[in-house]
C-alpha cells in the first residue's frame, strides 16, 4: 500500500548560503492519493517565522501533486501550535479532525488537529 517511508527536503536561505532545516512527506499511498507531511523544521531561531516552513510546505505540496499525481496531503499538528496552524491554513490546509488530548508535554495534555490539503486548494 506504501510506496515509500519518507522523502526529505532541505530548507535553505532565500540566498541559497545555509541549509537551515528541512520537510519531510512520508506514508505516501498511491493507490488512493495521498501522503502525510511528517517534519518541518526549522533549526535556528533567527529563521523562525520568515516564511521559510509555509513555503517549503507548499513546495513539497505542489511536489506531491504535479509531478507525483496525489489527491491529498494530510498532518497533525498540536492545536495550541498556533503558528503552525495558521501556515498551513495560509497553504490551504483545512481542519478535518481532532484528537483530543493525545499529547502530552511537561504534564500537560493536548489535542492534535488533522489537517489535510487536496490538489485543488493548495494557495
Amino acid at each position: 500500500m506504501f510506496e515509500f517511508e519518507q522523502m526529505a527536503l532541505g530548507i535553505e536561505t532565500l540566498d541559497g548560503q545555509k541549509l537551515i532545516g528541512y520537510v519531510a512527506l512520508g506514508e505516501t499511498d498511491f493507490v488512493h492519493g495521498e501522503a502525510t507531511l511528517q517534519s518541518v523544521a526549522i533549526g535556528e531561531r533567527d529563521h523562525w517565522g520568515g516564511g521559510y516552513g509555509r513555503d517549503a510546505v507548499r513546495v513539497i505540496c505542489r511536489y506531491a501533486f504535479e509531478e507525483m499525481g496525489l489527491h491529498r496531503v494530510m498532518l497533525w499538528v498540536v492545536a495550541d501550535n498556533v503558528a503552525a496552524v495558521q501556515a498551513y491554513r495560509k497553504v490551504g490546509f483545512v481542519e478535518e479532525g481532532r484528537r483530543r488530548e493525545a499529547f502530552r508535554t511537561g504534564g500537560k495534555r493536548y489535542d492534535y488537529l488533522m489537517m489535510g490539503l487536496l490538489s485543488s486548494e493548495l494557495r
